[in-house]
């Protein structure tokens, strides 16, 4: 299994850098190459900035359950995290991961998820707000077709509906799925583990009260560090656009990367690969060059994947490595 994963990601990775190469060449890789230096310092502080606000995001939510960790390790927890997501396909791998740090810094198996769960409900709450915000500022500008304007907009309050709709109705869910009809009764491994379950999740509902009774600022907060997080993210593509002097609205390049990245995750290979740089491509190709758009995503994906990965992999080591001594300081000299 560890060697299949090793494997997409590998996949993924090549493909990522061949993607590029071959919709412009030999012309688009020295191009990719031969920009100002300041023009990689942005692109390197944006990248910075995106991993700091998402530790922060993190940090909050960590504190507001009442556990404790250092600020290195928390952000290197965040780029361990954030390896996962774009290491596994469809980001699956990110909330195992998840749940598993936070393990690791003493919160409780229920305290863990809903961590990993009110992460998540703040990156849908910043996408179900920000896509048909976009497409509204382009819907009088002649950059983005109706059909997809439209089409990312309804996508857009689709989501925010179905959020408000499972907070409504959280009650009647959880009452059908506990109840004589629902998956508990229906399939016998999970019935036998009723009470169980059931603990959990009141558990689960339980820590989450605790998140959602925060203050107004606490709020305001965790939004704006996971807005800032992914417009600094979603930021690097339209800043090396500008750079290679093609010029394209933010809001349009918002809208596709948030479109286009989620839909190539159904690709089942890690950070979309192959998949999300064909379809900014396609989608690109009414407003930016084949030469630019492919010197842009080659780019793109060293800045936002390969430099999150290694990132990612440099923080896991020394999660480990930190285990590790930990365990050995427990032991004792004379125990080892």
């Amino acid at each position: 299994m560890r060697r299949a994963g090793t494997f997409l990601i590998f996949v993924a990775l090549v493909v990522a850098l061949i993607v590029p190469i071959w919709l412009g060449g030999r012309h688009a890789l020295f191009t990719s190459f031969d920009l100002p230096t300041h023009a990689y310092l942005y692109m390197l502080v944006l990248v910075l900035f995106g991993w700091a606000m998402r530790a922060l995001k993190q940090w909050l939510l960590i504190q507001r359950l009442g556990l404790r960790v250092g600020i290195w390790r928390n952000f290197a927890i965040s780029l361990a995290t954030d390896f996962a997501f774009l290491a596994t396909p469809g980001g699956v791998g990110g909330y195992a991961a998840g749940i598993y740090y936070m393990r690791g810094i003493g919160a409780s198996y229920a305290q863990a998820t809903a961590i990993s769960a009110a992460d998540q409900v703040l990156d849908l709450m910043f996408f179900a707000i920000a896509m048909p915000v976009a497409a509204l500022c382009l819907s009088q500008t002649a950059e983005l077709s109706p059909l997809l304007a439209h089409g990312a907009a309804f996508g857009g309050i689709g989501a925010l509906a179905l959020l408000v709709v499972l907070v409504l109705a959280r009650r009647p869910l959880g009452a059908w799925f506990f109840g004589p009809r629902g998956p508990i009764e229906r399939i016998g491994f999970l019935r036998r583990r009723r009470e169980t379950l059931r603990g959990f999740v009141n558990n689960v509902l339980a820590q989450t009260q605790v998140l959602m009774r925060g203050s107004p600022a606490y709020f305001a907060l965790a939004f704006a560090s996971t807005a800032v997080q992914w417009l600094a993210r979603y930021g690097v593509l339209w800043l090396i656009l500008a750079e290679l002097d093609a010029y394209v609205p933010f809001s349009l390049v918002l809208l596709l990367q948030g479109v286009v990245l989620h839909v190539a995750q159904w690709t089942g290979m890690p950070a979309g690969g192959g998949g999300a740089d064909l379809g900014l491509a396609a989608t690109l190709a009414p407003f930016v060059s084949t030469t630019a758009i492919a010197s842009a995503l080659l780019l793109w994906r060293i800045a936002t994947l390969y430099l999150s990965l290694l990132a990612g992999v440099i923080s896991i080591a020394m999660l480990r490595l930190r285990s590790k001594r930990r365990g050995l300081t427990q032991i004792g000299p004379d125990q080892a």
